[in-house]
């Protein structure tokens, strides 16, 4: 996967922008304390070994033996105290950065990957497992497309007419949405088929059983929630090790399926396009927050 070379990444940068003015001030504030303190150190190391001078000259030992081991301990202090410095600096600094990237997601990602593991006793814990490191796997790549502006993310949305079945993933910008279903697979290439009205998905080569999809009632479920301004658009997407998705690449009701790499240029590049063209819609994100499966904390309020 090589995220520059989709035309939205480039333009856009990729990721929420958390590197703000007080981000960058914080971390001028911790070099300048590093260096103070590395400049410190360097001070305590040169009045250590004119003490030891001193008293090797007072004292008429300077070519005792001694006095080496003496200053090779002042020498390896003063480097000891260097390297926690410089390793303090560094953790500081990584600390920062990654309280600015929480800051920059407050607002704009809902809900947490992974709750397909809730269903290990109906589907089996294996097969949880493997959904729920796709789901993750795919909430790592959806962040990228916050460096767009007004896009929003969510995680485990209730799936429509089924209580226990989720929608792995939305994304928003205006009134544009993405329902994305997340699948880890073996290698192979992956296309629709239709059975009696059903959306399945199988190997190309014809290994292993066909699989069930109904992205499209999921779609369905939430055209009828956003209303007919909205558009709403399914995607299976498929992560996994030399997978490849084809030519049966939407099904006959319009669920697109793409390999991780295909469904984030594609994602990326729809919503990329609706900026300067569709405002942000707060009613869209509202409606999606309250589908969420685990709704987000309550805001206290002031005081």
């Amino acid at each position: 996967m090589r995220p520059m070379d989709w035309s939205w990444y480039r333009n856009f940068g990729g990721g929420p922008n958390y590197v703000t003015a007080e981000l960058r001030s914080a971390n001028r504030m911790v070099a300048w304390r590093a260096a103070l303190r590395s400049v410190g150190c360097v001070f305590i190391l040169l009045g250590g070994l004119t003490a030891v001078s001193l008293v090797a000259l007072a004292t008429g030992t300077r070519t005792s033996s001694g006095w080496v081991s003496v200053i090779f301990g002042v020498l390896i202090f003063a480097l000891v105290r260097f390297v926690r410095i410089l390793a303090a600096a560094a953790g500081q600094r990584s600390g920062n950065r990654e309280a600015a990237k929480s800051a920059a997601r407050v607002g704009r990602v809902f809900g947490d990957p992974g709750g397909i593991r809730a269903a290990a006793p109906r589907f089996g814990a294996a097969q949880t497992e493997a959904g729920a490191v796709g789901e993750e796997a795919t909430a790592l790549l959806l962040d990228l497309v916050l460096s767009i502006p007004g896009t929003s993310v969510f995680h485990g949305m209730q799936f429509p007419y089924d209580d226990v079945a989720d929608v792995d993933h939305a994304v928003a910008r205006g009134n544009l949405v993405f329902l994305i279903d997340s699948k880890l697979y073996r290698w192979g290439t992956y296309e629709w088929h239709v059975r009696r009205d059903r959306d399945l998905i199988v190997r190309a080569d014809g290994y292993g059983p066909p699989r069930h999809n109904a992205m499209h009632v999921a779609a369905e479920g939430y055209r009828r929630l956003l209303g007919a301004k909205t558009e709403v658009v399914p995607l299976v997407l498929i992560h996994g090790t030399n997978v490849a998705v084809g030519q049966r690449s939407i099904s006959a009701h319009g669920v697109h399926m793409a390999t991780a790499d295909q469904a984030m240029e594609r994602i990326g590049n729809a919503l990329a396009a609706t900026v300067g063209l569709w405002p942000d819609n707060p009613a869209v994100r509202a409606a999606l927050i309250g589908k969420l499966k685990v709704p987000p904390p309550a805001d206290p309020g002031p005081g």
